[in-house]
């Protein structure tokens, strides 16, 4: 009987750092308000997240706080053949993104959050 077992050599190319904005950041405040004011609700503060993105880049490299802010239902299958995104939650995502931008623009330097 032939073996089953495969030689396998696992070779390690890149990586990606581990980034993570505190949740007690002074754009907190902002950006809850701007996802209430789009979708009338509050959001859902997650202090860690998953999956992969280079955000250390920016957070690490760049010294900018990162946020992610999913705007996809949530069977839509991320980065499969069928991926998905309803039109309620596109337009959604349009009306946050519009109101992360109206509520981030409207701050002043050295204005307290």
């Amino acid at each position: 009987m032939a073996s089953s077992r495969a030689d396998v050599k696992f070779i390690a190319m890149e990586n990606m750092a581990p980034s993570k904005t505190p949740i007690a950041s002074h754009f907190t405040l902002p950006l809850r308000r701007a996802f209430v004011a789009a979708q009338g609700e509050e959001p859902l503060l997650i202090p860690a997240g998953f999956g992969s993105l280079p955000n250390y880049v920016f957070s690490k490299i760049l010294g900018i706080l990162a946020f992610d802010t999913p705007y996809a239902n949530h069977d839509e299958a991320n980065h499969a053949p069928n991926e998905n995104l309803t039109l309620d939650c596109f337009y959604s995502g349009i009306r946050t993104g519009a109101a992360l931008l109206d509520e981030l623009g409207s701050l002043r330097s050295g204005q307290p959050l």
